[in-house]
């Protein structure tokens, strides 16, 4: 199929661009969160195998892990925290919401050990809705937030 081809070629392009899987494998949605990220909020992507952490943000060096998914919902890791987290939600015409931006543990104390969560069994991740969420980044101190950058137009 033609369409098939032209998403492969895609892929590979953004692949060598920013040295990234993209593959079609489930984890193209995490390369793309990621990508668009990096743009949003001055991210240095880390590479692709970095256990925890998705990238730097370049202006503090504090390290982010990214989530990202087209649902209105996000996972958070159970077998670690982050220092920071962003997780945002992908529209079909490549433009993002941010469900929540801040440190890590502020989700692990005020969420997950507050109601005294647990993974399921064989579960490396909590999956939190997208209300969840923006409810709780709308309580992370400002200082907490990873910066958006501003792009100017030309």
């Amino acid at each position: 199929m033609k369409e098939i081809s032209q998403l492969l070629k895609i892929t590979r392009k953004l692949s060598k661009k920013y040295n990234r899987g993209f593959t079609l494998d489930g984890k193209l949605v995490g390369d793309i969160g990621e990508v668009l990220a990096a743009e949003k909020y001055g991210l240095e992507l880390l590479s692709s195998n970095a256990r925890v952490h998705d990238g730097r943000e370049k202006s503090s060096n504090r390290l982010v892990q990214v989530k990202s998914s087209f649902t209105y919902a996000s996972y958070f890791p159970c077998n670690h925290v982050p220092d920071y987290f962003i997780a945002i939600q992908i529209s079909e015409d490549g433009t993002t919401k941010e469900l929540f931006n801040g440190k890590g543990s502020f989700i692990k104390h005020y969420y997950i050990e507050a109601r005294n969560l647990t993974a399921n069994k064989g579960r490396y991740l909590y999956s939190l809705r997208g209300g969840i969420l923006e409810t709780l980044n709308r309580q992370v101190p400002k200082e907490d937030k990873i910066k958006m950058i501003v792009i100017k137009s030309k």
